[in-house]
Order: C-alpha cells, then structure tokens, then sequence
C-alpha cells in the first residue's frame, strides 16, 4: 500500500472511530462489566498485570478499562487519539489521568510503564502493527507485560463475509440509493501471523488464547444480543459461546488474546 494510500485509510478509519463514539456516554459504555464475556476476560488478565507500576491502556476509547481497574488499585493511564474520547473521560472523572495521543507516538520516557494494555487496537493501522509494537515495548520497563487483542477470523466472519462485502460495496449502495459507509480499517491476523510480529518487535509471547467466543455469536447475529444492553448478549449466546469454548476453541472464537513480556 502507498503512502498516501496508507494516510487516507488511516484517516478515514480515525473518523468512523469517531463517529463509533460521539453518541455514546460512559455510564452506558460501563455496562460492559455486567457483560459474562467482560468478566470472563477480565478474570484472565488481572493475572498477569503487575499491581506495582503504572499500567498503560493505549487507544483507551471512553476509558471504562481504565475507570474498572482503576478503582481495583491499579495505577492506570489511558491515551487515545480521538480528543473527543479524553474530554469526555475528563468530563466524567478529572481525576483519572488521560491524554490525547497516538500510540505510534506515546508522550512517555522509555521504561515507564509495568504493563501495556490494548483491545483491539494494532489491527487498525493500513501501513501494519510494526509502529505501535515498537513504541509499546520502548515504554514498558524490562520484563514488563504486553497484553493485548486483536479480532480473529472466526467461522462465523467466514459465513457472512459475501453479505457483509455486498451490503458494504459501494456501487450496490449507490444503485440503493444508500450513502457509502464510513468504515474503519481492520485486518485480522493469522495466529502464528501475530506471534510472529510481536517477536520481531522484542517481545517473548508467553501465551497466545483463543477468547470472546460469545462475542462472536453477538456479532453475527441479532439473536445472540440482549436488546435491553448497549452491547450485552443474550442467555442463549452465553450457553452456544460456552460450547464453542469447550469445542470449538479456534474456530469459534471472536479475538486472540497475546500476554508477552519486553525482553
């Protein structure tokens, strides 16, 4: 991909993260922690962040991982590039310490911080991860802990692949009479894809695990969600993700979850 190529998607997905969360408040986005697949995720992670330290959400969004574990004890930093987001943090709680910045330019010394947390964050960048990667493990002390997801190409992305290619293309929609979509960009790693990328990056992966297999029901159909939510789902996704953990580890899973340690 060119660079200026490179410089229009990273803008165009920079705005549709935008407009993902200007009608969104925090109280609202905070119900996640009533979610099963949050809580589950969570009883995952607090093994392995350091309660000595400072802990680093990059591309915090509206900050509820930082609020959460915040109020577990944990000294915690968010950064996110959408200005929005930080005001609305500050706005919410001006004691909780935010800035606005990009991950490929974190406003930190080196070896700061004991632990760098991203959801779904490094798959975003059109030029690769290779830039936020590099400045993550710039700023974590040695040994210190990277943890992070990305989005995995689960069995159900696979089924509604063609659907979402033709409710997304914009000449179909031009002959609807629909505007084109502002969509962000995404690119979804092959396991051994990510490992080795994180490597490369001076990292040693400690364990790679398949996660959010109930996600994954909640995104590919409206059955699986609960409609009184902002995002929760369903009774029945919460039975068919149990099962698709126990037996359909891979295939049905919605992120891969990475903890590595800064060698």
């Amino acid at each position: 991909m060119k660079d200026d190529s490179i410089d229009k998607t990273n803008r165009v997905t920079k705005e549709a993260w935008c407009e993902n969360w200007i009608n969104i408040d925090i109280e609202t986005v905070l119900e996640i922690f009533n979610y099963p697949r949050v809580r589950r995720l969570m009883g995952i992670i607090v093994d392995y962040i350091p309660k000595e330290g400072p802990v680093l959400e990059a591309g915090c969004g509206l900050g509820p991982w930082v609020m959460k574990l915040d109020m577990l004890g944990y000294k915690m930093v968010g950064i996110d590039y959408q200005k929005e987001c930080i005001d609305k943090i500050k706005a919410y709680n001006d004691l909780l310490e935010v800035y606005t910045a990009d991950v490929r330019s974190i406003p930190f010394e080196e070896n700061h911080f004991s632990a760098y947390l991203s959801w779904g964050v490094i798959e975003h960048f059109a030029e690769g991860p290779e830039d936020v990667l590099r400045e993550a493990h710039r700023v974590l002390i040695p040994e210190g802990k990277l943890i992070l997801t990305v989005p995995y190409r689960n069995i159900f992305l696979k089924i509604k692949g063609p659907l979402d290619y033709i409710k997304n293309n914009v000449f179909i929609r031009k002959i609807f009479n629909k505007p084109p979509r502002v969509r962000y960009y995404q690119k979804y790693f092959r396991v051994n894809e990510l490992e080795e990328v994180i490597s490369k990056s001076g990292f040693l992966v400690e364990r790679i695990i398949p996660v959010d297999h109930i996600f994954s029901l909640v995104e590919f159909c409206s059955i699986f969600r609960d409609k009184d939510s902002y995002d929760g789902e369903s009774k029945l996704a919460v039975f068919a993700g149990n099962f698709l953990e126990k037996f359909l580890r891979w295939a049905g899973a919605g992120s891969i979850l990475v903890v590595a340690c800064k060698q």
